[in-house]
C-alpha cells in the first residue's frame, strides 16, 4: 500500500503539469464594449462606409446588423471582421438620411454572450424608433438559467469524482471506505460526462437565443462548439470516462496514473474558459485556479467516505482516519484560502469593488459561506475528532452531522461560484470605465425629468436627464422613514421596461457616488413612449425594496 501511494502522487504531480502545459495561453474573460463607431446618439453627416465596436478582450460574432426605423435590416453587410478586439463589418450600400439602430451579439472566453443596440442617425435628429425595437438584440434568453443550473451541476459532479480519486489516493483508508469513494466517484463521473455534453447545446441556444426547442437544432450545437465550451469538454469527457473505469475496478487499488489522471484532466478542463482562469496573466491564474480547484475537489471527495467511517468503522479507527484527514486538510484549506485571495483579489482590484456590483454581492455570499464551513470543519477537527480517538460514542453521530452540513455549504458555495460566471467581474468594468466605454456626452440638468417613488416607508427620488428617447443619465437617492438619505446602501439596479414594445427583463447596475446619490447610464430607453421605471434597492443583503413607477419618455 505504502509503494502503491508513492505511485499515485508521482502520477499525481506528473498528470497534473501536463495539464498545466496544455491549458490555452489566452488572456480572455468578459467582453465589454469599449467604444462603437458610429458612437450612441451620434448624428453622422455622411453615411458611414463600415461600423465597428471595441471590446475590452477578443469576442466571436454572432450576428452584427443595421436596422432602420421599420426594423428591416439595410445597408447591404458584409463579412464580418475580427481585428484584434474590434469587430468591423462593411457596408455595401450607402444608407439614406434617418435614424438607424447599430445592433449586435458577441460570445467572449468565458462563453458568456453579451449584446447591446447603438442608436444614430445620418443627416437629421435620431427620430423615433419603435418599428426596430423587435429586432434589436435582446438582453437575456429563456436558456440561461438552464445553462447556469447545468453549471453548477458540472462543477459539483465534477469536483466530486476528481474529489474521490484524490481521496483514495492521498488518504490512507481501508478497504470499505476505498470501496465506498470509487462508487460514488464512477457515478460522479458519468453525471458529469452528460453536463460537459449538454453545456455545448445549451450553451449554443442560449448564444443563439433560440426557442424551446433550440436544443435539438444543428446551428445551437454548431454555436457551442464554436466556443471554448468545446476545449473543455474535449478535456473533460475524456478525464470522466478515466475516472469511471479506474473506480469500476474494485475495492483494490487501480492504478494510481489512471485515478490521478482523470483527477487532473478534470480540473484542466476548467481552465480553459470562465473569468478567473482566464484572467491576466494567464499562466499565475491558470495556476491558482488549478490549485484552488484541486484543494477543493480534495475536501469534497472526503465528505462522504468519512461520514461512512462512523458507521462502518470502529470508534477509535474513524478518529485516527479524521486526524488523518485533518492534517491533509490543514494544507488543502490554506491552498483554497490563499489561492482564494488571489483569484477574487485580481477580479475585483480593490476592497472598494466588493460592494456597488453584481459580481461583488455574489463574492461576498460566497465568503460568508465559506466562513461557516470553515467554523464547522474547526468543530470537527478540536472538538469531536478528538473525542472520536478517545472512543466517545456520542461523538460519531455528532460529526456524521458535522460533514453532512458542510457537504451541503459546499454545495451552496459552488452554487455562489456559478452566480459569479453570469456577471462581469469589476476588473472589466473598471477597464471599460477607464477607457471612456459607454460614457455618454455631457447632459443638462435644465432638460431632466424628476420624480419620487415610494415602497414599504422607504422614498427614492430620481432625475432622469435629458428624459428623451436615447441614453439617459439617471441618478437615485434613497431616504427611510426618517427622510433621511441612506448612504450605505448594499446595492441599486435599475430595471426600466416598456410593455408596448415588448422591452423588458433590463438589469442596471448603478454605481454608488458620494452622499448616498446613485449613478447609473441607461442606454436601452431608444424608443418614446411611457416608460416603467424598476428600481430594485438593496438596503442590506437580505433585505431588497422594490420600487415602480411610470416615466414618460419624449
Amino acid at each position: 500500500m505504502l509503494l502503491f501511494r508513492a505511485r499515485a502522487l508521482s502520477a499525481l504531480r506528473a498528470a497534473c503539469l501536463a495539464c498545466l502545459v496544455i491549458v490555452p495561453q489566452a488572456a480572455l474573460a468578459h467582453a465589454v464594449l469599449m467604444e462603437s463607431a458610429p458612437r450612441a446618439q451620434q448624428q453622422l453627416d455622411v453615411a458611414p462606409t463600415e461600423v465597428s465596436v471595441t471590446f475590452n478582450e477578443g469576442v466571436g460574432p454572432i450576428f452584427f446588423r443595421i436596422i432602420d426605423k421599420s426594423g428591416s435590416e439595410v445597408g447591404k453587410p458584409g463579412e464580418i471582421q475580427l481585428d484584434g478586439t474590434k469587430m468591423r463589418m462593411p457596408l455595401g450600400a450607402a444608407l439614406p438620411n434617418g435614424t438607424y439602430v447599430m445592433t449586435y451579439r458577441v460570445i467572449s472566453a468565458d462563453t458568456h454572450p453579451v449584446g447591446a443596440t447603438i442608436p444614430f442617425s445620418i443627416g437629421e435628429p435620431i427620430g423615433d424608433l419603435t418599428g426596430a425595437s423587435a429586432a434589436t438584440a435582446a438582453t437575456s434568453s429563456m436558456w440561461t438559467w438552464p445553462v447556469a443550473i447545468n453549471r453548477w451541476l458540472l462543477y459539483c459532479t465534477m469536483l466530486l469524482a476528481a474529489g474521490s480519486a484524490l481521496f483514495v489516493l492521498l488518504m490512507p483508508a481501508p478497504t470499505v471506505l476505498v470501496a465506498s469513494a470509487l462508487r460514488v466517484g464512477r457515478w460522479a463521473a458519468v453525471v458529469a460526462a452528460i453536463a460537459y455534453l449538454l453545456s455545448i447545446g445549451i450553451g449554443g441556444a442560449e448564444m443563439l437565443l433560440g426557442g424551446g426547442g433550440a436544443l435539438f437544432e444543428v446551428a445551437s450545437w454548431k454555436r457551442g462548439l464554436d466556443s471554448t465550451l468545446t476545449p473543455s469538454a474535449v478535456i473533460g469527457i475524456p478525464a470522466m470516462g478515466l475516472i469511471f473505469w479506474a473506480c469500476s475496478q474494485g475495492a483494490t487499488p487501480p492504478r494510481a496514473g489512471v485515478l490521478g489522471l482523470g483527477a487532473a484532466l478534470g480540473i484542466a478542463s476548467f481552465l480553459v474558459t470562465g473569468h478567473a482562469a482566464t484572467a491576466a496573466p494567464v499562466w499565475l491564474m491558470a495556476t491558482t485556479v488549478a490549485v484552488h480547484l484541486t484543494a477543493t475537489a480534495f475536501w469534497i471527495g472526503a465528505f462522504w467516505p468519512l461520514a461512512r467511517s462512523t458507521v462502518v468503522l470502529p470508534v477509535r479507527e474513524s478518529g485516527a482516519l479524521l486526524t488523518a484527514f485533518s492534517s491533509r486538510a490543514a494544507w488543502a484549506v490554506g491552498a483554497i484560502v490563499l489561492s482564494g485571495l488571489v483569484i477574487s483579489w485580481t477580479q475585483v482590484q480593490s476592497f472598494g469593488n466588493l460592494f456597488g456590483n453584481d459580481y461583488g454581492i455574489g463574492l461576498r455570499r460566497k465568503l460568508v459561506l465559506f466562513a461557516f464551513l470553515l467554523a464547522l470543519a474547526a468543530i470537527n477537527k478540536f472538538w469531536l475528532t478528538p473525542a472520536l480517538e478517545r472512543g466517545e460514542l456520542h461523538a460519531a453521530g455528532r460529526i456524521a452531522k458535522t460533514i453532512k452540513a458542510e457537504l451541503g455549504l459546499y454545495l451552496l458555495i459552488l452554487l455562489a461560484a456559478m452566480s459569479l460566471t453570469l456577471t462581469t467581474p469589476p476588473r472589466a468594468i473598471v477597464s471599460s470605465t477607464a477607457a471612456g466605454g459607454g460614457m455618454a456626452a455631457a447632459m443638462t440638468a435644465n432638460d431632466s425629468i424628476r420624480g419620487t417613488l415610494q415602497a414599504n416607508g422607504y422614498t427614492a427620488d430620481y432625475e432622469l436627464t435629458p428624459g428623451k428617447a436615447g441614453e439617459n443619465m439617471i441618478m437615485v437617492t434613497v431616504k427611510g422613514a426618517d427622510g433621511q438619505v441612506i448612504e450605505n446602501l448594499t446595492d441599486l439596479e435599475i430595471t426600466p421596461s416598456l410593455a408596448s414594445a415588448g422591452i423588458a427583463d433590463i438589469r442596471i447596475k448603478a454605481s454608488q457616488q458620494a452622499g448616498g446619490m446613485w449613478h447609473a447610464m441607461v442606454q436601452e430607453m431608444i424608443i418614446p413612449g411611457q416608460w416603467t421605471l424598476g428600481l430594485d434597492v438593496f438596503v442590506t443583503d437580505y433585505d431588497k425594496v422594490e420600487f415602480s413607477g411610470p416615466v414618460e419618455i419624449r
